[in-house]
């Protein structure tokens, strides 16, 4: 698999899958990552996320899934230990449902499950800035949370994509971002450096 420069590749991953290898096989870092994880059916989908992961990248890199050396940068983003001609990445996951974002440019990639019962106008006031958040106060209350949804997958892909951490302040840097629809009951969105967004693929694994 190639993804040229006018591209970005998003996979959709379904985690609830019972073909995924179990944490026991994951090189001994991730293993130790998943041990930490509770409860069960969380730990359970990490794993699957990671499995996706490296299946995904197995296809560009042309190496075995469980081969492919992983590193973690600063602010959390995965990246290949060897970055020398490797195509960069992105990973995200909510609920039952992963996405990988793949390029030939720094790339970030969210997503969320909408969950309509939560009170996301204090989130907004909290989270976004005042603009943003006045801007979700006037949508249609039945809009609300996909308004919340989207607007907070936008951030995070662009966060996701500087390697920035939770709540840090985004840098000055040029990034473009666009909302995805992956699966209904979902809201998704892809960023990159730079001006120009390139075409969006959508794949499923």
């Amino acid at each position: 698999m190639v993804v040229s420069p006018g591209e970005v590749h998003v996979w959709r991953v379904e985690l609830d899958r019972h073909d995924w290898p179990p944490a026991g096989d994951l090189p001994a870092g991730e293993r130790s990552r998943a041990e930490r994880i509770l409860p069960a059916g969380a730990r359970r989908r990490w794993v699957a996320s990671r499995w996706g992961l490296r299946r995904i990248l197995s296809g560009y890199l042309d190496r075995e899934p469980a081969a492919i050396g992983l590193r973690v940068a600063e602010g959390g983003k995965p990246r290949l230990a060897d970055e020398v001609d490797s195509p960069h990445f992105s990973l995200s996951h909510s609920g039952d449902v992963a996405l990988i974002a793949v390029a030939g440019l720094e790339v970030g990639v969210d997503v969320e499950r909408i969950d309509s019962s939560r009170p996301v106008e204090r989130l907004a006031r909290r989270l976004f800035d005042p603009e943003a958040a006045a801007a979700l106060a006037t949508a249609p209350p039945p809009e609300r949370a996909n308004a919340f949804y989207a607007a907070w997958t936008r951030r995070e892909a662009r966060a996701k994509c500087l390697g920035i951490g939770v709540g840090e302040t985004l840098p000055a840097i040029e990034t473009t971002v666009t909302g995805i629809d992956v699966v209904a009951g979902f809201a998704a969105a892809v960023a990159v450096v730079g001006a120009t967004m390139p075409a969006v693929r959508l794949l499923e694994l």
